[in-house]
């Protein structure tokens, strides 16, 4: 036979007597049970809740009535008693409901000197018992938890989607963590979730798309903690934003040029193109200049007299002399590139203002701008 734990049992107006009750098999001793966590870290000055729930053995389930209060002790010592709990040594609730096996309490203001170990001990008009299966280790600190990023590292390519999550503890549920992103890149949303043993977490998702604007950029979350008291302690965490891209489509040209009157007109010009389409610029590639979606003013593979091509495709110098400029010709005018690989772009975004007058005038500073496909 298997030995059972002690049990005060009080029978009408008898005295309480202690007595062994030998149990039918170790599997029905085994029913008295407590699910708790193992260990909680909580901030000192914060209160703590303890998820809790029991089970006895089944000759013991009527005795789960209104007369039931919850105990927690460290070693011999009561600290705290839900049938008084604001003269117990750690004041706090029960928030469980013990005929529902529920023994979930808080306790309120933690400081570093209750960092001990505890265990449940249940007292009803006809049961008492220690719940000693299992202990809760409470660690009491002067330093809030650091938050967890998830992932922990970011290296995507521009145009990604990104989820960055970011966790802390929930100990006090009260008082949860308030946490805060380091930038507003995108939509963020919040939640309380529950751990396999039952504690809480705090959590915020970050939802943005990568761009080469993030690239270099430190992203922090911060757990902010606040306190029974009214005050606050934080802590944060962060990642390094690595972001690659593809370089866009870009010409390097001056934005006017002045000419005079039946004169011709060089166009210092260079572009550049998607990383992916580099390939593609080969001896096959002709330039073309155009004034509108429509108008072809010079192809370098026809040249005849309109010009003629003096930089290099392959080494993406698009300079380009136009011959005998006429006052008409004063318009705005754009690079194309046409190869035989069918890569076909026209750089409509920077053009150069060509104004044929009586006088020259210099070209003026480069720009750049991006172009898309």
């Amino acid at each position: 036979m298997v030995k059972c734990p002690s049990l005060t049992v009080k029978q009408d107006s008898l005295e309480h007597i202690q007595i062994l009750v030998s149990c039918v098999s170790a599997a029905l001793c085994g029913q008295f049970k407590t699910i708790i966590p193992k260990t909680i870290e909580v901030l000192s000055g914060s209160c703590v809740t303890i998820p809790c729930f029991f089970d006895v053995v089944d000759t013991y389930n009527s005795h789960l009535d209104g007369t039931c209060r919850a105990l927690w002790k460290s070693d011999q010592t009561v600290v705290f008693d839900s049938s008084n709990p604001q003269s117990s040594t750690i004041q706090g609730e029960l928030k469980g409901d013990l005929t529902r096996k529920d023994c979930t309490t808080t306790l309120n203001n933690m400081r570093p000197e209750h960092s001990k170990e505890y265990y449940l001990r249940l007292e009803c008009d006809h049961l008492r018992h220690n719940l000693l299966d299992h202990k809760l280790h409470i660690s009491v600190t002067d330093v809030p938890p650091t938050p967890t990023l998830t992932p922990s590292t970011l290296k995507v390519e521009e145009g990604t989607s990104v989820s960055l999550k970011c966790s802390a503890p929930a100990p006090c549920l009260s008082h949860p963590p308030a946490l805060t992103w380091s930038f507003s890149l995108g939509h963020i949303q919040e939640s309380l979730q529950e751990n396999q043993d039952r504690t809480k977490v705090q959590t915020s998702v970050l939802t943005f798309t990568a761009s080469r604007l993030h690239h270099g950029k430190e992203i922090s979350c911060t757990a902010i903690y606040n306190k029974q008291d009214g005050s606050s302690q934080s802590n944060s965490t962060s990642l390094t934003a690595d972001i690659s891209w593809s370089a866009p489509f870009m010409t390097f040209m001056p934005q006017t040029i002045e000419v005079l009157s039946g004169s011709c007109v060089t166009i210092p010009c260079s572009f550049d193109v998607e990383d992916k389409y580099k390939s593609k610029v080969d001896e096959t590639c002709e330039a073309v200049w155009k004034y509108d979606q429509w108008t072809v003013v010079f192809n370098s593979r026809t040249p005849q007299t309109t010009g003629h091509l003096i930089g290099n495709l392959k080494n993406k110098d698009c300079t380009t002399t136009l011959n005998n400029m006429r006052p008409e010709n004063s318009k705005k005018y754009f690079f194309r590139i046409e190869c035989n690989n069918n890569l076909k772009q026209d750089f409509k975004t920077t053009q150069v203002d060509i104004s044929v007058t009586g006088r020259f005038y210099s070209p003026s500073s480069y720009t750049s701008v991006n172009n898309s496909l």
